[in-house]
């Protein structure tokens, strides 16, 4: 009983698949604070809106816009996701709550 008790909090691997589709929309289209909404409140806290904003509209211009991704590791920080843009790649590493908000959004270059 205790195994069904905690995998029905677990996140799933598409779980994280269709988050990082949904992200990419979201960027590609500049709606940060659809991503905003997204996040825990913990993050939210941490990261304005406006911040945010101003991060996706300075990739967007610098790198393009998303065409693909594909999931590289579990790491301690989270699931690492290779996006590729227009002009660079990047890593995306997010990783949920069991509410499924996001307590990690972080870009690294590749």
């Amino acid at each position: 009983m205790l195994c069904s008790f905690q995998f029905s909090f677990a996140q799933t691997e598409d779980d994280y698949t269709k988050l990082v589709e949904t992200i990419i929309n979201y960027i590609n289209t500049k709606k940060a604070k659809s991503i905003h909404g997204l996040f825990s409140s913990e993050l939210q806290s941490n990261l304005a809106v406006t911040t945010l904003e101003k991060n996706i509209e300075n990739y967007h211009n610098e790198l393009g816009s998303i065409h693909s991704s594909e999931f590289m590791i579990e790491g301690e920080r989270g699931f690492c996701y290779l996006l590729e843009f227009d002009n660079a790649s990047m890593v995306l590493i997010i990783k949920l709550t069991s509410e499924k908000k996001l307590t990690e959004f972080t870009f690294e270059e590749y």
